[in-house]
């Protein structure tokens, strides 16, 4: 929410002066007309409009439709670990103090606040604002208005040595505290749809989110509606995309799909045979990954009973040697891709093996002790920083698999793989 305001700072500002003028008038009147304090009423409606710029200015895509759904956002303790979260605990802090002592009525101000606070998160759920509705937010906003109510309160007690209740404010104000309450809940879980994803951390750009939102669409279809597009914290370079099909990693600076998953990880039942699924997952790979096709052998391979989902699969080989290069793209028999997960990577330079298969095979027996199970094959590795290639060996015992070591191709030494710098380091069990 914060974060998403620093590119349209002009538009806040002028936004923030309108809505000032708008509401500090009538709360100096009413302050006069109630004998109330000057300075507390006016202070109360500045922030109160400074919290509402900040959260409902449009963002990049001022356009963009409403989504009727929320983003679930990370933890408390997490989003405080951020400058935006902590901005957003204070946004609302100072507008709840001034309004609860200007007014002198605790609970009518806390009817306000309901409504008020959580609010301007449904409404970037409601309207077309441009801007992401985040539970995580919500409770940030919350808590710091929470934390304003009270402080308002103490400053009463201390100030007036008595209790701040009224019997007018408990009746009427307790009445309508609770329904502002009530009617915000009732919203929030009847009209919007909870979506899962990182709350909002670095704001992307207007061609970042755009670029975003077009392989959003050609992953998961036009009808796919995106509630979150932002920059990874700690890997600026990265882009999350939450949609209500699925989510996305994407690479800003190759233009690349990272990773792809879909919340509906089952078949569709659709009508396309394996030939025609697979031609849809071929046409997709060939849009979006042609560097890593090129050049690579396709593997398809049904992953359960039926007609779907497929594993369409592409692997490198040079020399038969398999390159660090992979792609895997699920596809279900209605051509719906499903996930996608994917290295990219050149193929290395490295110099010819000399140690044949079955000297490999013999040099992990020995090593082990185990007994050599399946077929091993030679991939590209990198060992102490430089490129290898290693025979992969799979060893055990009573038809179980106990151990993979890798045998270097050209010295028959047992190596360790550098750890890959992007990726959970694989269990070192043999892969198609």
């Amino acid at each position: 929410m914060i974060s998403a305001s620093v590119g349209a700072l002009s538009g806040v500002v002028l936004v923030f002066l309108v809505l000032a003028a708008l509401l500090a008038l009538p709360a100096a009147y009413l302050a006069k007309a109630k004998s109330a304090s000057l300075v507390q009423s006016t202070a109360a409606a500045v922030f109160f409009a400074g919290a509402l710029a900040v959260t409902l200015t449009p963002g990049a895509v001022g356009d963009a439709a409403t989504n009727m759904t929320c983003v679930t956002g990370t933890s408390l303790r997490g989003a405080l670990e951020t400058t935006p979260g902590k901005l957003n605990l204070l946004l609302f802090l100072p507008a709840s103090l001034f309004l609860v002592t200007a007014t002198r009525r605790p609970l009518g101000a806390l009817a306000v606040i309901g409504i008020v606070v959580p609010g301007v998160e449904l409404a970037q759920a409601l309207f077309p604002v441009g801007r992401t509705c985040t539970y995580s937010d919500v409770t940030l906003n919350c808590t710091g208005a929470a934390f304003g109510f009270v402080a308002g309160l103490a400053v009463l007690w201390i100030k007036d040595r008595k209790p701040p209740f009224f019997r007018r404010d408990t009746r009427i104000g307790g009445v309508a505290a609770g329904t502002s309450l009530l009617l915000v809940l009732a919203v929030f879980q009847g009209a919007i749809t909870p979506v899962a994803g990182a709350s909002e951390a670095l704001g992307v750009t207007t061609a970042q989110d755009q670029w975003a939102r077009e392989v959003a669409a050609g992953v998961f279809g036009e009808h796919a509606q995106v509630a979150q597009v932002q920059l990874r914290p700690s890997t600026p370079d990265v882009i999350d995309v939450t949609t209500d099909e699925g989510f996305l990693n994407l690479s800003w600076a190759t233009r690349k799909i990272l990773s792809a998953e879909s919340y509906n990880n089952q078949d569709d039942g659709g009508g396309l045979s394996s030939a025609q699924a697979k031609d849809a997952g071929e046409r997709f790979a060939h849009r979006w990954f042609a560097e890593e096709v090129e050049g690579s052998k396709v593997f398809w391979d049904p992953l359960g009973e039926g007609n779907g989902p497929y594993a369409l699969s592409y692997r490198r080989y040079r020399h038969d040697v398999l390159m660090p290069m992979r792609l895997d793209i699920t596809v279900t028999s209605s051509g719906r891709i499903m996930a996608i997960t994917v290295r990219s990577a050149k193929d290395p330079s490295i110099p010819k093996p000399v140690l044949s298969r079955e000297e490999a095979e013999r040099r992990a027996e020995d090593l082990t002790e185990l007994k050599t199970m399946g077929e091993s094959f030679l991939l590209a590795e990198r060992v102490n920083g430089v490129w290898r290639p290693l025979w992969l060996v799979n060893v055990g015992e009573n038809d179980e698999v106990r151990d993979a070591p890798r045998i270097d191709a050209i010295t028959g030494d047992r190596v360790q793989p550098d750890p890959l710098p992007d990726q959970v380091q694989p269990s070192g069990l043999a892969e198609d």
